[in-house]
């Protein structure tokens, strides 16, 4: 029998927070290897690390401050390694007698200081076995994690295609985690729109839906298997194409007579968010739920992709506001420190989302490889093209390359906090 080891590395960042990701990819692997026949073994950096949840169930992370790489060196914020103790991790890999193969997961490409140290510590320990490395940072940033990972094989884009995304009873290997008390679920991959800042073209270039009986299924089964009854969205464009998909799930969750919570960090399309999507996302129990708007000039909007517009984002919240939904759990994506985005712009788009009676929420930017954005970024000479990944990161794009960022970055954000408690 093959044994395999599965491993998430640590984030490494100025500030993180848990809002139920758990490695999906590494485990949908990791069940399709073990429908091979392989044993499977995870060691999940993140796993465990919760602090104090809030009242969604989410939560802040365990941290260890650490010294700043070179490039963050005039960033005054206090830089983290989330996830457990190296000590714990040794610890872990020093309980497994012999594997066949590793496989690597990514996440934010500017979090590779993890990856890294991960890959070196299971070298150390496994030295004649073979690394894997895949994920969001392998695939966006492929020949740094090329040059610099150590990993023996770097996979570039997704695992699994549709065959494998629609598949009915095919769900990654979430009995090895932990922490099943929330779960991410995908009825969709990819988005139609094409967005200048967005990278979700890179991993899936074209919209796919699953069968809405087959993610309802699904779900009852982590219900019965493990007790879950909370949920959290990754989607991309989960209210696109709403009658065959989205609605037609929440249709068989009302008729299941099922209490269930979800949730939907990734933010929705406003566009899509009619009366009766309202009404069903209020009978399912939705929470927090977050919608995308980015910036309220209207010009800017069109320029990014025209995806929504003010009168799309008014009647969402409209309509979201009939079915029952208050303010708590109405919160708005406002795109901070983008360099089309004038910082008073964003002052304008917080008290315009409050006017709405919604909550906005502040989404700092960062460039990322392979966008139009970033490509416009490399040729107008701002960033060089194959810098550093840590140069993505929100905050190091934003308050080295606009000083006057900072301070008024602050400003903005005691502004919103104080706004969004009217």
């Amino acid at each position: 029998m093959k044994k395999v080891l599965l491993v998430n590395p640590w984030i490494y960042d100025f500030s993180a927070y848990d809002f139920g990701i758990k490695p999906v990819g590494l485990l949908r692997i990791g069940q399709f290897l073990r429908e091979k026949g392989a044993k499977i073994n995870l060691v999940d950096c993140m796993e465990g690390c919760s602090r104090r949840k809030d009242e969604y169930g989410f939560s802040k992370i365990r941290k260890e401050k650490i010294d700043k790489p070179d490039i963050l060196r005039d960033i005054e914020r206090a830089y983290f390694r989330y996830g457990i103790p190296i000590s714990e991790f040794l610890k872990k890999i020093s309980a497994i007698s012999e594997i066949d193969e590793i496989y690597v997961t990514s996440g934010m490409t500017y979090w590779y200081p993890g990856v890294h140290l991960a890959i070196k510590l299971l070298k150390d320990r496994f030295n004649k076995t073979p690394v894997t490395l895949g994920g969001i940072y392998a695939t966006i940033c492929h020949t740094h994690a090329c040059l610099t990972s150590n990993a023996d094989i770097i996979w570039k884009g997704s695992f699994f295609d549709k065959e494998y995304f629609c598949q009915s009873g095919f769900y990654p290997a979430y009995d090895l985690l932990l922490d099943k008390e929330i779960l991410p679920i995908q009825l969709t991959a990819g988005c139609p729109f094409r967005c200048t800042y967005c990278a979700s073209r890179i991993f899936s270039a074209k919209f796919e839906m699953k069968d809405p009986v087959n993610l309802f299924e699904e779900v009852m089964h982590y219900n019965r298997a493990f007790g879950t009854k909370s949920f959290v969205f990754y989607d991309d464009a989960l209210a696109y194409k709403s009658s065959k998909g989205i609605k037609k799930f929440l249709r068989l969750v009302i008729a299941s007579g099922e209490q269930f919570t979800f949730h939907t960090p990734n933010g929705l399309h406003a566009r899509f968010i009619d009366e009766e999507l309202a009404e069903l996302f209020k009978k399912t129990n939705f929470r927090d739920l977050r919608i995308s708007l980015e910036t309220s000039d209207e010009g800017v909007q069109q320029f990014t992709g025209g995806k929504v517009n003010n009168n799309d984002l008014k009647l969402a919240l409209r309509n979201l506001k009939e079915a029952g939904f208050a303010k708590k759990d109405l919160g708005v994506y406002i795109l901070m420190g983008a360099s089309y985005i004038d910082m008073e712009n964003t002052m304008d788009d917080i008290i315009f989302i409050n006017s709405l009676g919604a909550k906005a929420i502040l989404a700092s930017y960062s460039p990322i490889p392979g966008t139009l954005d970033y490509k416009v970024l490399v040729k107008n000479k701002i960033i060089k093209n194959n810098i550093d990944p840590l140069w993505h990161n929100k905050t190091i794009f934003s308050e080295l390359l606009m000083p006057a960022y900072i301070h008024k970055a602050r400003e903005i954000r005691r502004f919103t906090s104080n706004l969004n408690k009217t």
